[in-house]
């Protein structure tokens, strides 16, 4: 039996994809972390540029091309985009924390030696508690919600919302969550294609 954490990584809890049209074809993503920190923002959008470009899309940073988001008023980032050559913009911004505690099991159990003939054990079962190596372990969880637009109408084309384990290693954390992202935004059709 394998000890496994509560949840490895990134997990995507649910999402939509536009289906009462055809997919309009994104060559170039403009991928907005709306973060605080601005290293995870740095460190995300990085590596969805690297992944993006593997399946043919070019993806733009928004810490390269626009300045700190309470330095930037809506109707200028509208403009921006509006007069760029981009296809789409991906936000990702952070809903909302939480703790999970699990109690972990040991990965072998063997039952105590009083266990193996039944009365030895039944004379116990009111005189001792057993233990396990079991142990507890927490996480915190960061809730976050995904929007892609697509900039020629500014209609959603794809969205949802992910549960990921929070790690202070930063440059870990990004490649876990972008690579979550982009094999769903390939499993979609939304990228990759042709």
């Amino acid at each position: 039996m394998a000890v496994l954490p509560l949840f490895a990584g990134t997990k995507i809890i649910h999402r939509w994809v536009l289906t009462d049209q055809p997919m309009p074809k994104l060559g170039k993503i403009l991928v907005i972390a709306v973060v605080e920190n601005y290293l995870i923002r740095q460190h995300f959008e990085d590596e969805m540029e690297k992944l993006l470009a593997k399946s043919n899309v070019e993806g733009v940073k928004s810490h390269m091309v626009l300045p700190p988001r309470n330095e930037l008023m809506e109707g200028e980032l509208k403009q921006r985009i509006k007069e760029s050559d981009l296809d789409a913009v991906l936000v990702i911004r952070p809903k909302a924390m939480r703790r999970e505690t699990k109690v972990v099991t040991g990965t072998f159990y063997m039952p105590p030696p009083g266990y193996y003939n039944f009365w030895p054990y039944w004379n116990s079962t009111y005189r001792q508690f057993s233990t396990t190596n079991s142990y507890m372990e927490e996480h915190t969880i960061v809730s976050a919600e995904f929007n892609l637009y697509n900039t020629k109408d500014e209609k959603l084309l794809w969205s949802g919302e992910t549960d990921t384990v929070y790690s202070k290693d930063f440059g870990k954390l990004s490649k876990e969550y972008a690579n979550a992202l982009v094999r769903q935004l390939k499993k979609d059709k939304v990228i990759g294609k042709k």
